[in-house]
């Protein structure tokens, strides 16, 4: 682990995995609030001996929160992968930046990786899976948190990323996965609500790329490519650790793969200035072509990931214009504030919308105000619940209440730097600045979480 991670309280392995037992709750749970939150994040931080170079490489560890009648029980626990087994078989590192040249490059000409589940968990057909950049999909028993097997659900050709993003009118949820080779390929997949996954077809990206995000509307599929370059060689002959195997080039300029969903070997690429990106927000079609909501970086680094206090330059919330017929674009700032985690109302992913919620980072005299807000894109009043001093927020999860945009219960999962303990914060989407009507507390630290979900009770 590097410097910078040994000082993070959030870059710290998980101190109690446990089963789900009852959580301390103040205030009153909101009746209506059933069913369980899952989030992702990395757990394990070193293992026999050794430390990460970076929290990407980690093991994960799912947290799950299970509201029922009032109450709450949670649980946490690591993700036993295949890979992890082997390793606590063999006593040592096997598969990352930490495991000797000699298992580097056996996992290298194997062909083999560690699915780890450390950056989102994914609800599919009443199924729960831990995803990760670069593997299939690790599932999980979401009565117990057990580690099942991985999978590839009869059609994943080698991964499967962390970011699947459903289209709401098509009661389909879309994805990507990245296959390194003389050149890069991008499979597609489609997994309905009802009946078997798919996948859509295969397109090639014009450089060794990271892809780590991409976005989907009823028409098309949108895939972001940065200039960051994968040094293939030494990522095949494990001759770097994680953060030196990606190199920023703005001279080759961003793009932006849109495949039309009705003829994916007929892709449109739209060459841009430099810039990065890590989430989407949201997609929806005009007449001319797809706008696209992302947050917006001016450049890519992987310092600070986790951390109290993000370093680098901070995201702005940008609409991107597309002109399917010109070819050209056009960009719009949404949002004066920095933001990360979008998040929106399921009722209107993939189409047009106007409120969306997501972690914020206010500058004032003194220090940043971290909060969760509540962002009118439609003329409509924003608000924004600012986290005590000390407290760091997470991706706020979305449960619909109602037809509303902002009707909807908002959980964050927050760390308590003071008392070093988490807590689950349930607020009202419609009164957001009123604070959380409930929180929920573990008796102890949960290390960072990426991406999560809410699986409503059946």
């Amino acid at each position: 682990m590097s410097s910078q991670n040994a000082v993070s309280p959030l870059l710290r392995s998980l101190s109690r995995p446990h089963g789900f037992e009852p959580l301390r709750v103040e205030g009153r749970l909101p009746e209506p609030l059933r069913g369980t939150l899952f989030r992702a994040g990395p757990g394990l931080f070193e293992r026999f001996g050794a430390s990460l170079s970076h929290a990407f490489e980690a093991d994960g560890a799912i947290t799950a929160v299970r509201f029922e009648g009032g109450g709450a029980r949670g649980a946490c626990r690591i993700v036993e992968s295949a890979g992890y087994r082997a390793e606590e078989k063999a006593g040592r590192f096997l598969f990352n930046s930490a495991a000797s040249w000699l298992d580097r490059m056996r996992a290298a000409r194997a062909a083999t990786a560690k699915t780890t589940g450390n950056t989102s968990t994914f609800w599919w057909q009443d199924r729960l899976f831990a995803l990760m950049e670069g593997g299939l999909l690790q599932e999980m028993d979401p009565g117990t948190l057990d580690t099942l097997e991985a999978t590839d659900l009869g059609v994943v050709t080698g991964a499967f990323s962390a970011h699947p993003h459903r289209v709401a009118s098509l009661r389909t949820t879309f994805n990507f996965g990245v296959r390194y080779g003389p050149k890069m390929l991008i499979d597609l997949y489609a997994l309905p609500d009802e009946g078997a996954p798919s996948k859509l077809g295969t397109v090639e990206a014009p450089w060794q790329a990271m892809l780590h995000d991409f976005i989907a509307t009823e028409r098309h599929l949108i895939l972001f490519l940065g200039p960051v370059k994968l040094n293939l060689l030494r990522a095949m002959m494990g001759l770097a650790d994680f953060t030196k195997l990606f190199q920023w080039k703005p001279e080759l300029g961003a793009r932006l793969i849109v495949v039309p969903l009705d003829d994916i070997q007929r892709p449109r690429t739209f060459e841009l200035d430099a810039f990065w990106t890590w989430h989407f927000a949201n997609a929806f079609e005009e007449e001319g072509g797809p706008c696209i909501d992302l947050c917006r970086y001016p450049e890519f680094s992987l310092d600070g990931i986790g951390e109290t206090e993000e370093k680098g330059p901070p995201p702005l919330l940008t609409r991107l214009h597309l002109d399917l017929k010109t070819g050209r674009t056009r960009e719009t700032k949404l949002f004066d504030t920095p933001c990360e985690f979008p998040q929106l109302h399921p009722r209107v992913h993939g189409a047009r919308y106007g409120t969306l919620f997501a972690q914020t980072e206010r500058q004032g005299a003194d220090r940043k105000y971290p909060g969760i807000t509540r962002i009118a894109l439609d003329g409509g009043s924003g608000a924004e619940w600012a986290v005590p001093a000390g407290h760091v927020p997470s991706e706020p999860v979305l449960v619909p209440r109602g037809e509303a945009e902002d009707d909807a219960f908002v959980l964050d999962l927050v760390y308590d730097a003071k008392s070093d303990h988490s807590y689950v914060a349930v607020l009202d989407g419609q009164h957001l600045e009123d604070g959380p009507v409930a929180t929920v507390h573990f008796d102890h630290p949960i290390p960072v979480t990426f991406h999560g979900g809410f699986a409503a009770a059946s």
